[in-house]
């Protein structure tokens, strides 16, 4: 039990150890980050209304995210709240990218994942963004950004829908289409050459036992020879050049 004594101590120290506290309030922008007084940690800010000793203290705010950090002496003076505001500026920057449609694949030098996507972690400095739809229907999209430290960089993109009928799908319709045209003429021509080398003999037709009328078959089918290359080169030239058009 306390005696009378130190019951009359007590009345007198408390009052005076109160009277000489203060309170410090930590608002930061982004929330959440790490408060410490003097090396010791003591919440995650916001602060708000923490009662301290009056006198002067070493407020270290650290940003577990960004890893940086900031130093600030404070004066917590009796009866009074201190208060501590800081926006936190983070050594990488913020690129959020959107797509119309989402699902395109977004690269920079490698890939940064399919839209919608966001990356905290930039460093400062110029990008060119491409944006690559995994849907035929649309053309690939390129924009370039600069990513400001500390800051957040919203690209929206629209990606145009390709033509059915662009340059390159009417050349390849082209291109089949000579090669169809160039085999089925060589088909035909070699037909007609065995027609006419047949024509030719004189043991088949007794036409061809006159020398002129031998000479004009034999004409006919040298013709159709001719024709039937120029139809297989015509056709093999639209295949190769298919191929060329539709790798690139």
């Amino acid at each position: 039990m306390l005696t009378a004594a130190a019951c009359c101590i007590a009345a007198l120290v408390l009052p005076a150890a109160a009277a000489n506290e203060g309170a410090l309030t930590v608002e930061t922008t982004p929330e959440g980050i790490e408060v410490w007084l003097d090396d010791t940690y003591v919440g995650d800010s916001p602060i708000v209304g923490k009662k301290l000793q009056a006198g002067r203290y070493r407020v270290k705010l650290v940003d577990p995210v960004q890893h940086t950090s900031v130093v600030e002496d404070v004066l917590v003076q009796p009866d009074k709240v201190t208060v501590v505001e800081k926006t936190m500026e983070g050594k990488f920057g913020s690129l959020k990218v959107t797509s119309d449609p989402e699902g395109a694949s977004a690269y920079l030098l490698t890939s940064l994942g399919t839209t919608p996507l966001s990356n905290d972690f930039m460093n400062p400095g110029k990008y060119r963004v491409e944006l690559r739809h995994p849907s035929k229907r649309y053309a690939t999209a390129t924009e370039d950004v600069v990513v400001p430290r500390g800051k957040t960089v919203n690209l929206a993109k629209t990606l145009e829908k390709r033509s059915p009928f662009d340059l390159k799908a009417f050349i390849r319709l082209a291109l089949g289409a000579g090669a169809v045209g160039g085999f089925a003429w060589a088909i035909v021509e070699h037909g007609r050459h065995d027609k006419w080398e047949t024509m030719a003999r004189p043991d088949v037709n007794p036409l061809a036992q006159t020398p002129s009328v031998q000479k004009a078959y034999e004409d006919d089918a040298h013709s159709a020879a001719v024709r039937r290359t120029v139809g297989i080169v015509l056709g093999s030239a639209c295949v190769v050049g298919f191929e060329i058009v539709a790798f690139f």
